[in-house]
């Protein structure tokens, strides 16, 4: 019988006497990738933490607590001793390849920092560098090393993280949310290839994800984690069809919840004014270093969105989907054409009136740094208040806004290192709408966010929408969710609208190449769910 690579056994971990972590055994065979799924704040991310030796430096591990890798116990509690474990025999991709990446390096000296570790000192680290570019389907080798993370897509990034935790060949492939920022083209093809490179190089790896389809598309084996203990485990095949616990069961169809979703009925729009609007747009970002010129980013850019209306956008990654919420919130100028808020020009207003910032708030997509770490969660949300003028009622305030992405109230005394993902994305959410807003711009706000937690979130946004009657400006590359939420869908595609119309029109008749093999790559995923 082959040894596991990887053998976790009475696994418990408590951070200031509370257990986040409780009795885990799991097991990863030569071979196997094996996923873990379970909502935000479970303990997904802990659990990898803990097989790199990275948990928090609060938190206590059991005597009993046992974690083995190649038939080593691993010395987890053992800085020095487990750094030759780390992007060696274990390797790890990590949610956010943007936070990862040097944006000061290129990507190709990165990748000779990653090969420093191993000890294969007779290998050209150059060549090796050029194989791993080739082996992870970034084009031109040669050229993609030279850029800087800036100058690739979001896929591209996540490839060159792919090709730094595989460049000193190790037998444990930990991969946490790696296609959760994604849209549906490219999750595919991320996916993809994990699945061929799991096979060509007979490794190991444990999938973090939230998302059901790549779960049954990428593993052997699954296993449910609910409030740091796993509540079920097994063949997915069998654990997707015939789930013993309702709590998996839910995790599992969740997705078929945003079927209770539908776009909000908004007024007629014949003498409606518009309360975001842009016209004729286009943006570049500012050129780096001396004779270089700018980029386009965004070309001839034309929008409109209305009172109570939810207008959806859609795009790969790069496609320049956040710049145009950015341009509407008034954070950057246009290079060309008018941006307008409730009839107000704002194109060459480089500071917003206050007036307008109470009207329009934006969510971003980021969680991980839209919250300052120095500020506990009441502080964070106190602080926009006070910035606003809206001191008055301001503890009712965001309570009611803590209720509403269901987060309790003892959540206002915690800092943001001690939220996981999901959690903090729903601290982002709070804030934004302290203000009651008109307009509120949400930039792939529930991708940080498990099926469960996204469904709640939604369902609470289009009870508040329906409640405050405020437009949506929503930015997502989640078909479903955006099919189910908007009156409107555009379709973003190399930095210019290709798609703009109805909701039902956009889905079900889609004229433009692009969006057809982006519908085409969603349904193929909610196939194999």
């Amino acid at each position: 019988m082959t040894a596991n690579v990887l053998d976790i056994s009475h696994l418990t971990l408590s951070i200031e006497h509370k257990t986040i972590l409780q009795d885990i055994d799991l097991t990863i065979g030569a071979g196997e990738t094996v996923a873990l799924i379970g909502e935000s704040g479970s303990g997904k991310s802990t659990l990898a933490q803990c097989i790199l030796g990275l948990q928090p430096q609060r938190s206590r591990v059991t005597p009993e607590s046992r974690i083995d890798c190649l038939g080593e116990p691993l010395p987890i509690e053992n800085d020095a001793r487990m750094r030759r474990w780390r992007g060696c025999s274990i390797s790890m991709i990590f949610q956010d390849p943007m936070s990862c990446l040097n944006p000061y390096l290129r990507v190709g000296t990165q990748i000779l920092e990653a090969l420093k570790r191993g000890s294969a000192s007779d290998e050209d680290p150059h060549a090796r560098m050029l194989e791993l570019l080739e082996m992870v389907d970034l084009p031109q080798p040669k050229q993609t090393a030279g850029k800087y993370p800036y100058e690739l897509s979001g896929g591209q990034q996540q490839r060159i993280m792919i090709a730094m935790a595989l460049a000193n060949r190790p037998q444990l492939l930990i991969a946490d949310e790696p296609t959760s920022s994604l849209d549906a083209c490219v999750q595919a093809e991320i996916l993809k290839l994990l699945e061929r490179l799991q096979k060509a190089f007979a490794l190991s790896m444990l999938f973090i994800t939230h998302n059901m389809a790549a779960a049954r598309f990428l593993a052997h084996r699954v296993y449910v984690l609910q409030h740091g203990r796993i509540a079920e485990s097994g063949d997915t095949a069998a654990v997707f069809a015939h789930p013993r616990e309702a709590y998996t069961a839910e995790l599992i169809r969740a997705k078929e919840n945003l079927a209770a979703l539908e776009p909000v009925a908004c007024e007629a729009q014949n003498n409606a004014s518009p309360v975001g609007e842009l016209s004729n747009v286009s943006y570049a970002y500012p050129a780096a270093g001396f004779c270089r010129r700018a980029q386009p980013t965004l070309k001839d850019i034309s929008l409109r969105i209305y009172p109570g209306e939810t207008l959806g956008i859609l795009g790969e990654s790069g496609s320049g989907k956040s710049t145009i919420a950015k341009l509407l919130a008034g954070l950057v100028q246009p290079s060309q054409g008018k941006v307008s808020l409730f009839e107000e020009d704002i194109s060459r207003t480089r500071k917003m009136a206050l007036a307008l910032r109470k009207r329009c708030q934006i969510v971003f997509q980021n969680p991980f740094g839209a919250l300052n770490p120095r500020l506990t969660v009441e502080a964070a949300l106190r602080e926009p208040l006070e910035l606003m003028n809206l001191e008055s009622h301001a503890e009712e305030r965001i309570r009611e806004a803590l209720q509403s992405v269901s987060l309790p109230e003892d959540f206002l005394a915690r800092y943001p290192h001690e939220l996981s993902g999901g959690q903090r994305q729903r601290v982002c959410i709070a804030r934004g709408i302290l203000s009651h807003p008109d307009l509120l711009i949400c930039d792939e706000i529930v991708s940080a966010l498990d099926p469960t937690v996204q469904v709640q979130v939604l369902l609470t946004l289009h009870r508040l929408q329906q409640e405050r009657r405020f437009a949506m400006f929503f930015i997502s590359h989640d078909l479903d969710v955006v099919e189910h939420i908007s009156t409107k869908i555009a379709v973003v595609y190399r930095g210019s609208i290709v798609e703009y119309g109805p909701a039902e029109a956009v889905m079900n008749r889609p004229q433009h190449p692009y969006t057809q093999k982006l519908i085409e790559a969603n349904r193929m995923a909610s196939t194999r769910a």
